[in-house]
Parts: C-alpha cells; structure tokens; sequence
C-alpha cells in the first residue's frame, strides 16, 4: 500500500511541474518593479494647513497601468495629525473605452494638518499599489509600494485671540517705526511738505495725509503678496528679506539718489501747462502724488528696521497662513501711517508751524544731504553683498546724475513740447541701457554669514557648535544681524562692541556668536522663525540649566548686566 502512494505522489509532483512550466498565471511571472518618486507641493507646512503629495510612476518597458481605482491608488497610513483625502488620477489614453498609462503616471492625494502638530519633522506613511499589465493584455496580481518620508512644520496654529493680540502688537509695532533712525530722512522730507501745506486749505491738508497713508498700505500690501507668493514655494522669510537682494538694494539707492538730486534743485520736472486754472489742478495733483510716493519710499526704507512689538507681531505672522500674514502686515502699514493722519485730522497743529520763508531753502537743502547719508548707507550694504562689482553702481550713478541734469535743463529752456519729449526719452532710454550693460552681470559673491575678524572673539553662528558650548555648560551670547539693519548696527555701535560691555562679557565668561543675514540664510531663518521671531535684530541669550531667553530689539549695558548677573 505504501508503495502506491509514493507512486502516486511522484506522479503527482512531476504532473503538476510540467503543467506550471507550460501555463503564466498572472502573478506567477518575475515581473519588474516600477520605479516610484513621492514629492510635496512645498517644503514645509504649517499647522492648520493643507498640501499636496505627488507620487511618480515610472513603469517597465513593455508594460502600463490600466486606471483601475481599486488596484491602482495612493493610501495613507492612519497617524495622529494628518487627514488624507482621495487619489488624483491624471489624463490617460483611451483604448476599447479603458483609460490606460504608458511609460509614467502621476499620482496625487490631498492631506490636512490638524493644529495639534508640532513643530519639526512629520513622519508619514504612503502605500503606492499598481497592478502592471503587459501589451498582451493580461494583468497581473496587484502589488504596492511603501514609501515614507518627512514633512516639515514651521510655526505654530493661530486661535481668534492669538490673532487680535499680535494685531494690536501689529498696530503699536507700526506706529513705533516712525521712530527709528532708518525711517528719518524720509519723514524728514515729509515734514517739510507739512510745512509748504501749512498755508494752504485744510482740504488740501488732509488728502495729502491720505494719500500719504495710503502710498504705505499700498506698499504694504504688495510686500505682503511678495511674501505670501514666496513662502508657497516653501522659502523661508525674514522681515527685510527684500534687503538680500543686491539689485532691489540698487533700485532703491538710485530713487534715493534721484530724490535727493531733486531737493538740491540739480533738476526739476515741471508739469506742462495750458491756462492757470490747468496749472494749478496739475499742481495740486501732483502734491498729493507727491505724497502717495514719500509713503512708498518710507515703507521700504523702513523694513529693514524692527521696531519694539514688531518682532513678536512679524514672527507670528510669517508663521501663519496667508489671510493672518495679509492681515498683520495691513495693521503694521495703519500703525506706521497713523502720526500723519492725526495731524491731517488736526488742522490746528499747523498754526505751531513757522511761516513759510527763506529758511525752507537751507531746510530743503539739509534734507537733501540727511538723503544722501541714506544712500551712503545702504551703498555698504551693497557693497559686501556684490564685492569690487560695486564700482559700476558708482558709475551708473553718475549717468543718473547727468540724466537728471539734462532733464532740468531741458525743462527750465524754452523749447518745443515735441523737442522736449524727445530729449526726455532719449535720456530716459540712456538710463534704462546704461542700467541694463553696466548692472545685468553683476559678480555677487555669496556671502555665508561670515563674521569680520575686526569683530574680535565674535564667531561665525553655527548649530553644532552652540549645541555643543550648550552641552559644555557654558553662557552663549547669539546674535541675529545684517549689514542692512539699522537698530543692529546702533546696538552694535553703542552696546556691544563698546568696551564696557566686551568686559562684561569676559567677566561672566560669555561665548559670543552672530548671524549674518546680509544675503539669504536658510538655516538662520529657520532659528529665527524656532523662536516666533521674522527679522532681525533678534538676540538670544543661553544659560547653563535654562531655557533661551529672547532679549529685546533695544540692547542696553543695563539690560545685558541684569540677564548676566540673575
């Protein structure tokens, strides 16, 4: 008996090879393995918000993908903080009315971040099926691929509350910058159309001021569009980022330059005219666009300035979706424009006002020069951003200057409108081409954030060595600056690198390092932004065994005794 059933079993075994080596199942045949990419729409995220996950399939010569959504589908794993949502499927190509994909396919699912995520990295869990079929048309067994990845969180979710308080800090944060050194010369210039206004009527005053207030929410209003559209490609802001820009920073100095040329009187633009009653609307409107445009420059003139309550209200904002960045940015363009529209309210603040006289010449004059040292200024921040490249920018100056020479003496002789059109656009064109040969190429070398050996025991900012001074138990002094930042620059002149404070610091054996954001700085932003701040000056200070303390844009001997001695 027992040999019958080995027989059979032989049989058997032989039986069923020859029948498997002769008939492909599907599933049966070594099939290769399509190739899969996950990508995200952006680098990072925010809580509360929503993304876009992208899977590539790359398929085997010889083989596609028919769309089946049971077997050919994107499907995240269940986690704490994250909502998926359904698969996007691309156009195919339709054959016998079935949609099928040749060579690739693109696969999308859409996903929602809860406000309970934290910061950092969010691991996740994607599982790509596909089920390959050969041009025979047989397809085989489904079959998936898993692939995990990181997305990153930065900031943190905003309540009502929240956003009613960094509002206000928004508002306040604004009205303080009129006080910072950086905004001066152009209130300066401001106050002497307060002065020339101080006669007129109170209707022609109070526009002024509106148009005024308006140049800066206009300003501000596409500062924040800038910033909303940029921080979508996952780039990471700052307060001022516009300044790490070498040719915005020579726009800017050369509108400066120009209106600077034009208080000394070098040129002046005089509208045309045909009767009294056309000059004298033609001058009322161009008084009031005057002022539109002085609150367009105050604004950009002021960003790289930080003002008190404007660090913590731009952190919050840069770290929130768009609707809370457009938000807190319009409040901070109302704070900064306030003092001019109370004085265009209060018509009787002009009657403490001199008349108008000669010594408005001399004025004029002297806020020329106070705009000429705004030049002077920010050409240093330009010079380190673009090297021995900067010797153009002097000569295209000079082109500048010589065009606005010969649009004064255009417009102070007596020629034809026509001639006078064409010597203005002949001109004009020179500039836009001498701009274009002299500034298109520019050598910027690129600036990592390296600290000037005259700055002494300063060391270049660096993670790792902070995490390991931390470990050491040592004191760390940090400090985020740029060359473009004026309240830095002051705290630097008047504080830090006084010798009171560098033998303070010897005293409690601090290890001081900086921050250079003149140019772009990835891994600076992201500190910055780890510690709810936008821009710069930020200082922080280590201590053994506590947390961080983030001290106040406005340095002091004072104030740095008193967190060195607690």
């Amino acid at each position: 008996m027992n040999k019958y059933i080995s027989a059979f079993a032989l049989f058997f075994l032989f039986f069923t090879n020859n029948i498997f080596t002769q008939v492909s199942l599907p599933g049966m045949k070594d099939l290769p393995d399509p190739e899969v990419e996950i990508h995200f729409d952006k680098e990072s995220y925010r809580p509360g918000e929503s993304g876009l996950i992208t899977v590539n399939y790359m398929f085997p010569d010889e083989f596609h993908q028919t769309l089946t959504p049971e077997t050919f589908k994107l499907e995240g794993s269940a986690s704490k903080g994250i909502v998926y949502g359904q698969t996007l499927y691309p156009e195919g190509v339709e054959k016998d009315g079935v949609t099928n994909y040749y060579n690739s396919a693109e696969l999308q699912m859409e996903f929602f971040l809860t406000d309970t995520v934290e910061q950092g990295d969010f691991p996740i869990e994607i599982e790509a099926y596909y089920q390959l079929c050969d041009e025979k048309g047989t397809c085989y067994f489904p079959e998936s691929i898993r692939l995990d990845a990181n997305i990153s969180i930065q900031g943190k979710p905003a309540g009502a509350n929240s956003v009613l308080y960094y509002l206000l800090l928004a508002l306040i944060g604004g009205f303080l910058l009129n006080l910072m050194p950086c905004v001066l010369p152009l209130l300066s210039v401001k106050a002497l159309n307060l002065v020339n206004q101080s006669q007129g009527d109170r209707k022609s005053t109070l526009l002024n001021a509106v148009y005024y207030a308006a140049g800066i929410l206009v300003s501000f209003l596409a500062l924040s569009l800038v910033i909303i559209i940029l921080q979508q490609s996952g780039r990471l802001l700052g307060w001022g980022f516009q300044f790490q820009n070498p040719y915005f920073l020579i726009v800017l100095i050369s509108v400066i330059f120009l209106f600077a040329l034009s208080l000394f009187e070098v040129f002046i633009l005089l509208p045309p005219s045909s009767g009294l009653n056309k000059a004298s609307s033609l001058s009322g409107r161009k008084g009031h666009m005057g002022s539109f445009f002085t609150g367009v420059f105050a604004v950009f003139v002021a960003t790289p300035c930080t003002a008190p309550f404007l660090g913590a209200a731009m952190g919050f904002a840069f770290s929130q979706p768009a609707g809370v960045i457009l938000g807190i940015m319009m409040a901070t363009g109302m704070g900064f424009s306030l003092p001019f529209l109370i004085l265009g309210f209060i018509p009787s603040f002009f009657k403490v006002l001199p008349k108008p006289g000669k010594w408005m010449d001399k004025f004029r004059e002297f806020m020329a020069f106070l705009l000429m040292g705004t030049v002077v200024y920010l050409s240093g921040t330009l010079m380190k951003q673009i090297g021995e490249s900067f010797i153009t920018v002097f000569w295209y100056l000079l082109i500048l200057a010589l065009a606005g020479w010969i649009w004064g003496w255009i417009m102070r002789t007596a020629r034809k409108r026509s001639v006078r059109n064409i010597l203005i656009l002949i001109t004009t064109l020179a500039v836009l081409l001498s701009g274009t040969l002299l500034l298109g190429d520019l050598d910027t070398p690129a600036l990592t954030g390296q600290v000037s050996n005259q700055e002494g025991k300063w060391k270049v900012f660096s993670p790792e060595a902070i995490a390991e001074e931390r470990e050491a138990g040592e004191t760390v002094f940090l400090a985020f600056s740029a060359s473009w930042c004026t309240t830095c620059k002051i705290n630097e002149k008047t504080v830090l690198h006084t010798r009171e404070v560098e033998k303070l610091f010897e005293e409690h054996n601090v290890k001081l390092y900086k921050a250079d954001l003149t140019v772009t700085n990835e891994t600076a932003m992201e500190w910055i932004y780890s510690f709810d701040r936008a821009g710069v000056p930020l200082y922080i200070l280590y201590k053994k065994g506590e947390d961080p303390r983030v001290l106040p844009e406005i340095l002091s001997f004072s104030l740095l005794e008193n967190e060195l001695s607690e």
